[in-house]
């Protein structure tokens, strides 16, 4: 199983950082189609779907927005667990667990890609690999701080792990 944060990490929120603090969710969804998917991860979603990986998204977002990207995308995501289905948002794990439960990956098997400090100790609270993602990032020091299992710069560096063996 792989779940993966949205902002920063999957799609670059940065032009819409001021209505996400705003909670200007309509706006932010009227920018859907604007928003840059980072190179790479349309096809790397495409390839873990045929591999028959269970593909989910934890974000501290409410759901709708990823709901939204993968609409327009055509993403295979099964699971996205957003603001409001969690009582307490990462660094608390409960979202991985809650995708995992849904999903039925267990800790051994499952990666968590995120962008922040926040992501890895949420992995590391759920027992499953960090993955640091560091493509969406000017700098990566506070990701790196947090020491993920993997930091990659790129989705093709995730892709070679990811897809490793298959």
């Amino acid at each position: 199983m792989v779940i993966f944060d949205f902002d920063l990490t999957m799609v670059n929120t940065r032009p819409v950082e001021a209505l996400r603090a705003n909670r200007n969710w309509s706006a932010v969804m009227a920018r859907v189609s604007d928003l840059e998917v980072y190179d790479g991860i349309n096809d790397l979603l495409t390839e873990l779907r045929l591999r028959k990986q269970v593909i989910a998204i934890v974000t501290k977002s409410p759901d709708m927005v990823p709901k939204a990207f993968a609409r327009h995308h055509n993403w295979p995501i099964d699971i996205v667990i957003g603001y409001h289905q969690v009582q307490r948002r990462k660094p608390d794990p409960e979202g991985l667990l809650l995708a995992m439960a849904k999903g039925k990956g267990t800790p051994s098997s499952t990666f968590h890609v995120g962008d922040d400090a926040d992501d890895t100790a949420a992995s590391r609270a759920a027992g499953v690999t960090a993955i640091g993602a560091g493509w969406g990032l000017a700098d990566v020091s506070a990701l790196s701080a947090s020491k993920p299992d993997h930091l990659f710069k790129s989705v093709a560096e995730l892709r070679q792990l990811l897809l490793a063996g298959h």
